[in-house]
């Protein structure tokens, strides 16, 4: 049965998954030129960022319940993908970089947030809509 783009939204709000058909090969390209490499390294990085601390705080997670997977963190309730160095410099406008779908946070890195105002208080307003 095929649905319209806001019937699929309008699922996706109510939390209702869909299975689509996808090309898998190129689904992973893709996600491999967009999103940074997450390994056990950049976890150990990332801990010692005082932002990522408190955002695991706010989340009450720890370090230690979260795993590097290829392309992103795996927190638990949501994976955490973070916008590549090369996407994050594209045309992309500061108040479109942080989402949250279908159990999926894509933000750019935590250097970036870190740096603005406005995509911290974006970061906590996604957070708190959708994961507290």
């Amino acid at each position: 049965m095929a649905i319209t783009s806001r019937q699929f939204d309008q699922l996706c709000e109510m939390g209702i998954n869909l299975w689509q058909k996808r090309d898998l090969n190129s689904q992973n390209k893709e996600d491999s030129k967009q999103y940074a490499h997450q390994n056990q390294q950049s976890l150990d990085n990332l801990a010692k960022k005082t932002i990522f601390s408190d955002i695991l705080l706010s989340l009450n997670l720890t370090v230690g319940e979260i795993s590097a997977q290829n392309n992103y963190l795996d927190v638990g309730m949501f994976n955490w993908y973070f916008i590549s160095e090369d996407t994050e410099q594209a045309t992309q406008p500061v108040q479109n970089k942080i989402s949250y779908t279908g159990n999926k946070l894509i933000t750019p890195s935590i250097d970036t947030i870190a740096q603005s105002a406005t995509l911290k208080k974006q970061l906590w307003h996604t957070i708190t809509k959708n994961l507290l």
